[in-house]
């Protein structure tokens, strides 16, 4: 077992920018140690996979864990990823004696953040692809494009992956919504919690505007569904055309089955709405019918 009080480790689900916060936390805390992270740049999807990673990464509870030693009395830092599927830390807590669990939480609203970015990022394919094979296997009609909206749409209802904040002892709960809100915020108060004062300010907040922009492409859903949801509370006309992925319609047909509990009939919608008038149309549709 390693016994070093000084290890801070990044917990986090494929995909859960566990290379962004070892960076933040390498570079912009004064209790970690320095490593030469001078080619740092985000790379073209988004991850942040190019940061000098000084220590062995936790990788999927491997059974011969090489621990790096560091001549140091700073905090090290080691990124622990054992996928989606696994946020246990039963072998983890084998290996390292009363160490500090830096852990990212997934929130509902940015489960489909998190799905993207792991599919993307960690899977190196992308949402649709990765869905197919299922669709191709359970749908007769699997080339239609409902086919595969409806797919992304019930596995939203059936999220299978947990990552909920955990209250014990030695455990920080990041909630991955608040970093993606206010990001400074956000890690300003984990380089506190974990023991540091944060150091060159002024580029934590360059390096979380550049983040924030090279992650966009994964953040757009989130809000997509903030207007869509504002819409129909004030039952305005709002233009939805626009969006096309049928990952993104999957999971705002989810929000909409969810936020009015009715279940939308998949051939009788096959093709997407135009706006959200057309939506507020089909609630009171159903609505008329279940009653």
């Amino acid at each position: 077992m390693i016994n070093n009080a000084g290890n801070i480790l990044i917990s986090y689900p494929s995909g859960g920018f566990g290379n962004f916060i070892f960076h933040v936390l390498t570079e912009f805390s004064d209790a970690t140690y320095k490593s030469n992270n001078s080619s740092f740049k985000f790379s073209n999807n988004g991850n942040s996979h190019s940061t000098f990673k000084y220590t062995n990464t936790w990788f999927h509870d491997p059974v011969n864990y090489q621990h790096s030693e560091i001549e140091t009395d700073k905090k090290i830092i080691i990124l622990c990823d054992n996928g989606i599927n696994n946020d246990s830390y039963i072998n983890i807590k084998k290996q390292f004696i009363n160490p500090l669990i830096i852990r990212a939480c997934i929130t509902p609203a940015i489960r489909p953040i998190i799905y993207k970015t792991c599919v993307t990022k960690a899977q190196k394919t992308n949402v649709i692809d990765e869905t197919k094979s299922h669709v191709d296997q359970f749908w007769h009609d699997s080339a239609e494009p409902y086919a595969v909206r409806e797919n992304f749409t019930l596995l939203y209802h059936r999220w299978p992956f947990k990552w909920e904040p955990l209250i014990e002892k030695n455990i920080i709960n990041l909630d991955l919504e608040s970093l993606i809100l206010n990001p400074v915020e956000s890690l300003t108060n984990l380089i506190q919690r974990s023991g540091g004062n944060v150091i060159k300010y002024d580029q934590l907040l360059t390096l979380c505007d550049e983040w924030k922009e090279a992650n966009g492409q994964y953040f757009e859903i989130y809000y997509n569904w903030i207007k869509i949801n504002n819409a129909l509370d004030s039952k305005e006309s709002l233009q939805v055309d626009d969006i096309i992925n049928l990952h993104d319609q999957g999971y705002l047909n989810y929000c909409i089955e969810n936020k009015y509990s009715v279940t939308i009939p998949v051939y009788d919608y096959k093709d997407w709405f135009k706006n959200t008038k057309e939506i507020l149309y089909m609630i009171n549709k159903l609505k008329y019918v279940q009653n």
